[in-house]
């Protein structure tokens, strides 16, 4: 297989290349990433570049050309010494030549590894998701940058060559410059024509007109020149050229949190803490990605829950009995504390294997139902698990009365990714007070 790595900095010269090339098979870049976030190692997404492979065929371009009248080719290309205008070449042999061995992915032969920074693959990794039913006018500090048009340069990449702007500005230079050499052109023209008429005159009265035949050669001299310099203005310069400007703008967004919550009880043993530290380090970088001072709060709990720091977090391994309820009370005691439902957009996101005390299923209930009437949305994700448990059969109760309550399921890890996407794909919770 070969392979070639674009390996061009962003800010030389070939960025407009880099750049059409990402548009072109950008399609099949989306494809390899998102093959990447199922089975890669979600840690590493986030560090240093990612060479993305995508079949080199993908760079074809259709091209015309010119052929024959009844469709057929009838010719002998140069270096040919076999064969003669007319000769009908033979088949090849009945197959005794051992083919190449094939590609084990399916991709064939030749392919082509893309580099790309830590910020294009995330860009491509959580293109199109964003938090549902963010509610504005909160007034606070969470801000989200957009990239905007913002006028004209008249440097820039030939990507971003605004045409029209472009030829405006030629014409107008155009205009401009051969304005006074079409009027000094007009008044010689004019010159020109009367002195024929004088000269036709005087030769009809028989007089000399050597003097006014002089003149005329200088006129036409005159005259020549100007044609010259009006043809020497080029079409276009550049200085004429035009490229659309694009300037990063931070925009103000409502506050918002996400409150991660994660078991980390006996139960759930390595495959689910994989599953659900998958899940979570999936959301804290697309929080962190998208959004600017977006507020995580990390809860993890066995029996009994606390606050915990993002390391702590990610990198718990604790065990014994399961109570989800402590969880939930104490989320609900930080969103009581310090993010009023009315100044702050808050979302929760949970893990769970689903076992639970069966006599905590009911305080589950009702915690999560107060809790509920202050979230814009609650994720419940149930890992490594062949059955629906009590505590998810609860939420989808809820999930009745409550439309921000949505629940899945994940068993391995390639599902972690693909609902992570139809998370927050589009808005799934109803607009709320």
């Amino acid at each position: 297989m070969s392979s070639i790595i674009d390996r061009r900095l962003s800010g030389s010269r070939s960025n407009a290349n880099r750049e059409r090339l990402q548009r072109r098979v950008r399609g099949r870049l989306q494809e390899a990433v998102e093959k990447m976030g199922r089975s890669g190692a979600i840690e590493s997404l986030s560090k240093g570049d990612k060479a993305v492979v995508i079949p080199a065929n993908d760079l074809h371009e259709p091209s015309f050309r010119h052929d024959s009248a009844n469709g057929s080719w009838d010719r002998v290309l140069p270096g040919n010494k076999s064969f003669q205008r007319g000769d009908e070449i033979p088949k090849g042999g009945g197959g005794g030549q051992a083919g190449r061995e094939g590609a084990p992915d399916g991709e064939g032969e030749d392919a082509l590894g893309v580099l790309l920074s830590p910020d294009e693959f995330l860009d491509l990794l959580f293109d199109g998701l964003s938090l549902p039913n963010l509610r504005q006018g909160t007034g606070g500090e969470i801000k989200a940058e957009q990239w905007r048009r913002s006028g004209f340069v008249r440097d820039g990449s030939p990507s971003r060559m605004h045409v029209a702007r472009t030829m405006r500005a030629a014409r107008a230079r155009r205009l401009a410059l051969r304005a006074g050499k079409r009027r000094a052109l007009e008044a010689l023209q004019e010159e020109r024509e009367q002195l024929l008429a004088d000269i036709a005159a005087r030769k009809q009265q028989q007089g000399d007109v050597s003097i006014e035949e002089e003149h005329l050669r200088d006129i036409d001299a005159q005259i020549a020149v100007l044609q010259r310099k009006i043809r020497a203005v080029p079409f276009i310069d550049d200085s004429d050229l035009r490229f659309a400007h694009m300037d990063r703008h931070t925009q103000p967004r409502s506050q918002a949190t996400m409150i991660c919550i994660m078991d980390v009880s006996g139960s759930m043993g390595e495959t689910g803490k994989d599953l659900s530290k998958r899940f979570f380090l999936l959301l804290y970088l697309f929080l962190q990605r998208q959004y600017q001072n977006v507020q995580i709060v990390f809860i993890k709990h066995h029996s009994v829950a606390q606050e915990c720091t993002e390391k702590e977090f990610f990198a718990a391994r604790e065990g014994g009995g399961t109570l989800v309820s402590p969880a939930l009370a104490l989320a609900e005691e930080i969103i009581t504390a310090r993010f009023p439902a009315d100044e702050w957009n808050v979302y929760l996101a949970q893990a769970s294997d689903g076992d639970n005390y069966f006599a905590d299923n009911a305080v589950v209930e009702e915690v999560a139902s107060r809790l509920l009437q202050r979230l814009r949305a609650f994720y419940y994700l149930e890992v490594n698990r062949d059955d629906e448990s009590h505590l998810l059969q609860a939420y989808q109760e809820l999930a009745e009365f409550f439309p921000q309550m949505v629940c899945t399921r994940a068993q391995q890890r390639e599902d972690v990714y693909p609902l992570f996407r139809e998370l927050f794909s589009k808005p799934q919770v109803l607009e709320h007070g």
